[in-house]
């Protein structure tokens, strides 16, 4: 292929890692000097995708390998031989057992194509047998596949070594076509020799078949004794050969029966390890919907990967609200001493000077395994050195947790007890979960933010209904548009309180203790209107002005106002003040009111305008005339209040001139029957002065 016209799968994952592994056991044999790692460097391998024998690497990738091999070694048929000592190699083990499984050479080379998947994604290989020990096989490369004649010569060797596993022979080889030399497909003609105990099983065969004919011709020329004693012979040998072919196929059969049950050992293995892999994920997820709080969560999550996966160590390191930092928050298989030395140290974002591996993953959010601390010292800090031989690290994995492109954290697992070798599949495995575990993350914060609005929004609206009724509150955050300058003409009773004496009695008191006082006394108040369904308006020093009916409209608040009043009355009986118990009035009246939001854009309060307020306040005014009346209401009120229990308690006082109004107002005034006697509520010295 041209320079002009390059390869499509250059950087494709076409090759199994099985394959340069028999190459690194074959040079490590046959080349120790030769330094490995120097070479995977070059070929920008790594040890840990070595030891994945489920990674893949690119065209790219091998040819770099080979071409340092060969100058290195300086052996240009070392694929050759590389290949056929992959019977014997350790890293084609899987493979060497599936092959033996097939029992004969003949039926390993007819499935040659399904060995031939296991190592290579770059050809198609077809299978036809031509003769007895002898077959075919076409290797056809895919579409856009620039392989190179090194490549082929390894296959030849592999080839070759295929017979070997059953007749510890190397088999014969004919090339008639190859794509290194202008053809469509490399053809392989393979010869193999016949295996020991199917020779000798052919040879009892054939012995006893001419044993037989030779018997029967005998007989007619010997005498019986002889005759006999020739049958004899040949039984003894044939049952030799029998008995010998036998014990060779037995040797095979427990050979191919031993390799088998390492197939299946391994698979189980494997199966286990998917099946904790899958549970591990289901897992995660129950914790994603089981926990909100974060610590609980990772903490299930750390668990989960203790119990499913294969690592000594892991743990977590969440990044601080302002991202200058990532802390370690919870992990497994550290010692108390080793924990203690994580949560002592922070990884910072913000200095420059911070090279250790967690930041770099956090910050490029590309994962990170390293098969040997000593190859990365160079590259970071000195306190990342020092902190690594602190907690004891050899190799480790540290993957980013990433939502949405935003990092959250890292998670990390190294092993120092079992010295297993990491791999890539590890690292595919973790990398897979980091975002399920930040999306856990996200979930978590969320949740979190949700119930802090939510208790924000609490706190809120406590400290608003101190200044709003609770109903306007509602309206607005239901709504979300209400109007705050719309009024509403409404149907109200409004009360008028004012406490008798106050303003001589409180000059012999402190500042402090007046205010508490007014605010002890004004609580019990706005309790007893609360439970009458009304709020209380605004404050007037040492009265207020409350109002039922508005803003949510209720029938009956004529006869809820009366009954707060006498509560309020009998309530403040039993309070002293200045030695003696507490005297106020109370005005109540009945009519229309415009209730709403009044003010400016800047500063506004909800209350309620109009000749009912005015004239509720001026009845208040005349407790101070008719003192044997602490409430008194217009005739709005008592006509209201036809039925209530107290109505006939209720004294007409006739017609008053009040101020702020030409004309007279009738006015009714409420006197209790019953003289309530100082009760143990004056045991409450917040509602007592002497």
């Amino acid at each position: 292929m041209s320079q002009n016209n390059p390869p499509k799968k250059l950087d494709d994952p076409l090759y199994n890692s099985r394959i340069i592994k028999n190459y690194l056991e074959y040079t490590k044999k046959q080349y120790p000097e030769v330094d490995i790692n120097s070479m995977l460097s070059y070929a920008a391998i790594t040890n840990y995708e070595l030891e994945d024998q489920g990674h893949w690497l690119t065209q790219r990738q091998v040819d770099r390998f080979h071409d340092i091999l060969v100058k290195k070694t300086g052996n240009p048929n070392i694929s050759r031989e590389v290949g056929r000592y992959a019977a014997s190699s350790k890293a084609s083990t899987v493979v060497k057992q599936y092959a033996l499984g097939f029992m004969t050479p003949a039926a390993a080379y007819w499935v040659v194509k399904n060995i031939a998947s296991r190592l290579t994604r770059a050809h198609t290989f077809e299978s036809r047998r031509i003769g007895p020990e002898r077959v075919e096989i076409t290797s056809i490369p895919k579409h856009g596949v620039a392989e190179k004649a090194y490549q082929c010569d390894n296959r030849m060797g592999q080839l070759e070594a295929l017979s070997r596993l059953f007749t510890n022979k190397f088999a014969k080889i004919e090339q008639p076509t190859c794509i290194h030399r202008g053809d469509d497909a490399c053809r392989y003609i393979i010869t193999w020799e016949k295996t020991t105990s199917l020779m000798w099983r052919r040879v009892r065969n054939y012995f006893t078949l001419c044993a037989i004919v030779v018997s029967g011709v005998l007989f007619f020329f010997l005498p019986l004794i002889s005759w006999l004693a020739v049958i004899f012979l040949f039984s003894s040998v044939t049952l030799g050969l029998s008995l010998y072919s036998e014990h060779l196929e037995k040797r095979d059969l427990t050979r191919n029966l031993d390799a088998q049950g390492d197939v299946a050992k391994d698979l189980l293995d494997e199966i286990n390890i998917r099946y904790n892999d899958a549970l591990l994920v289901k897992e995660i997820g129950q914790a994603t919907s089981k926990f909100m709080d974060i610590q609980r969560l990772l903490t299930s999550v750390m668990h989960a990967m203790q119990r499913r996966l294969d690592f000594d160590r892991g743990g977590i390191w969440l990044a601080n609200f302002d991202k200058t930092k990532i802390c370690y928050n919870v992990g497994y298989g550290y010692d108390r001493e080793v924990e203690e030395i994580l949560r002592k140290s922070d990884f910072h974002l913000d200095s420059p000077h911070s090279r250790g591996p967690a930041v770099q993953a956090f910050k490029q959010q590309q994962p990170l395994l390293v098969s040997d601390v000593t190859e990365i010292k160079s590259d970071i800090s000195m306190r990342s050195v020092e902190f690594i031989k602190g907690i004891g690290v050899q190799s480790f994995i540290c993957v980013p947790i990433v939502y949405e492109k935003e990092s959250l954290g890292v998670l990390f697992v190294d092993n120092i007890k079992s010295k297993q070798p990491l791999s890539q599949t590890d690292l595919s495995l973790l990398t897979g979960i980091a975002p399920q575990i930040a999306i856990s993350i996200h979930n978590a914060i969320s949740y979190q933010r949700i119930q802090e609005g939510k208790e924000r929004e609490e706190n809120l609206r406590k400290l608003f209904e101190k200044y709003l009724p609770a109903p306007i509150i509602k309206q607005y955050l239901d709504s979300g548009n209400m109007d705050l300058f719309r009024g509403d003409e409404l149907a109200i009773t409004a009360i008028f309180l004012d406490i008798r004496g106050f303003t001589s009695c409180s000059e012999n008191m402190e500042v402090r203790e007046t205010v508490s006082f007014l605010n002890d006394y004004f609580e019990r108040c706005s309790h007893i209107i609360s439970e009458g369904n009304g709020h209380i308006n605004k404050f007037t020093g040492d009265g207020f002005l409350a109002i039922f009916g508005a803003p949510e409209p209720l029938d009956n608040h004529p006869a809820m106002a009366f009954n707060a009043a006498d509560k309020i009355l009998d309530m403040s009986g039993k309070c002293i003040l200045g030695g003696s118990p507490m005297s106020i009035g109370i005005g109540l009246h009945t009519g229309l009111a415009i209730v709403g939001n009044i003010g400016s854009e800047s500063k506004m309060e909800y209350t309620a305008v109009g000749d009912t307020i005015n004239t509720a306040s001026r009845l208040q005014e005349l407790t101070k005339v008719f003192h044997d009346f602490p409430i008194i209401m217009s005739r709005s009120a008592w006509e209201a209040l036809a039925g209530h229990p107290c109505h006939r308690e209720i004294t007409n006082l006739g017609m008053q001139q009040i101020r702020g109004k030409k004309d007279k107002l009738e006015a009714f005034g409420f006197r209790p029957l019953k003289d309530n006697p100082l009760s143990p509520f004056q045991t409450d010295r917040n509602y007592m002065h002497s």
